[in-house]
């Protein structure tokens, strides 16, 4: 996750806490997929965030499926886990005034942002 890694040099690294769990903010997130290796909480946070946004990535292709929505986001390929955390990273630092915002709002934005449907 040497996205994950870069982006913690140009930010605090955050240290996640039993707390982020309950992901009530875009900071909450960030904190578990930014998670400094030597943490007690490394492997359970890397593991959450992966989880997180990989459920979010099936649910909007399930929903596209069964055309409930239309695509939100359109990558022309398939997009590794520690490819899309890092991604989601780097857009939250380029936008901080998403730290307080839904995490499943923030995660849409950047992927938007990073592959708009034309």
């Amino acid at each position: 996750m040497a996205a994950a890694a870069a982006w913690g040099l140009a930010s605090p690294a955050l240290a996640a806490e039993t707390r982020n769990f309950d992901l009530q903010t875009t900071a909450d997130l960030v904190a578990l997929c930014s998670c400094p290796p030597d943490r007690p909480l490394y492997a359970q946070a890397l593991q959450f965030c992966y989880g997180y946004l990989t459920g979010m990535a099936h649910l909007h292709r399930a929903l596209v499926r069964e055309k409930k929505i239309e695509r939100l986001a359109c990558p022309t390929h398939e997009v590794a886990r520690d490819a899309l955390a890092g991604l989601f990273l780097d857009w939250v630092r380029d936008n901080p005034g998403a730290l307080e915002a839904p995490p499943a709002e923030s995660v849409r934005r950047a992927a938007v942002a990073a592959w708009p449907c034309k």
